[in-house]
């Protein structure tokens, strides 16, 4: 899976060339966890691809205002909105898009590493948190947004996901992280299919230094970090047209562009890049 492609650590000429023409101007965007780490990468992308209007959400006030602020200050054709709240609150998500409006790109980035260690010494309760955080934030997003009065014609909806929902040899206190993700990225498969006319997207953004990368205890991969900066322009190219043959998939933002355009034919004729086991027509059998 990692090698589905060609793949990158840092920026390269041909991702770079497909976002410096401001592909995105006139879009709006919605961003949760947007105030650091992968989120404000992924902030920082869309608005450098020309996006016109960035709604970014965190659940702390005084960070996320902060955030808007420094944005504001370097992408100065962009206007930024910051609100605060928690992406499991039900009300408080389905104001902010009444407040909002319908975005064109909406990008489930809010998420937590919930273990504390090997699954028989969890306290299960701030363990279901993260799971509520991972699972339930993303698709309270998602179903607020779906359920507003004008989603735009060919909507994009992006959900940050981790090479951890399908890890080949998981790892000693990863249990709910793991499983957390692999939920998430089923939820998004399923929802595709009721919503033909919005493209769901799952995406692992790479091995990002990020308070959570850190929490998880995890090691720097020996071909080195991610770049966020590449992290971030993935995302702005995945939200246009040139990615359109990706719904429903799951990919890494290290993969090359051209070689993954390349590989078209592959993908949609193969049903390739879902979770699914090979032997399955449509359907059940």
């Amino acid at each position: 899976m990692a090698h589905f492609v060609k793949t990158h650590k840092q920026p390269y000429d041909g991702l770079t060339k497909a976002v410096s023409g401001r592909p995105l101007v006139g879009k709006s965007a919605l961003i949760t966890g947007a105030g650091r780490g992968v989120g404000e990468h992924i902030t920082k992308g869309i608005a450098s691809a020309g996006a016109a209007k960035i709604a970014i959400l965190g659940r702390d006030k005084v960070r996320i205002e902060a955030a808007r602020d420094r944005f504001a200050a370097r992408y100065p054709e962009t206007k930024f909105v910051a609100f605060a709240a928690d992406v499991t609150d039900e009300n408080a998500v389905a104001a902010i898009f009444d407040a909002f409006g319908a975005p064109d790109i909406v990008i489930n980035n809010a998420g937590q590493f919930p273990d504390d260690g090997p699954f028989i010494q969890q306290d299960l309760k701030p363990w279901w948190a993260g799971w509520e955080t991972n699972v339930l934030g993303p698709a309270v997003v998602t179903q607020k947004f779906l359920q507003t009065k004008a989603v735009p014609k060919g909507a994009v909806l992006l959900t940050v996901s981790s090479m951890a929902a399908h890890m080949r040899f998981p790892l000693t206190g990863w249990a709910g992280y793991n499983s957390s993700k692999l939920a998430q990225v089923r939820l998004f498969e399923n929802i595709r299919i009721e919503h033909p006319d919005i493209r769901f997207v799952n995406v692992h953004p790479g091995n990002v230094d990020s308070d959570g990368f850190t929490r998880s205890g995890a090691s720097a991969p020996p071909d080195g970090m991610t770049n966020g900066e590449l992290a971030g322009d993935f995302f702005a190219w995945l939200a246009t047209d040139d990615a359109a043959f990706l719904n429903g998939r799951f990919v890494w933002a290290e993969w090359d562009i051209e070689e993954l355009k390349g590989r078209r034919k592959d993908i949609e004729d193969g049903d390739l890049l879902l979770t699914t086991i090979d032997g399955f027509s449509k359907g059940f059998f």
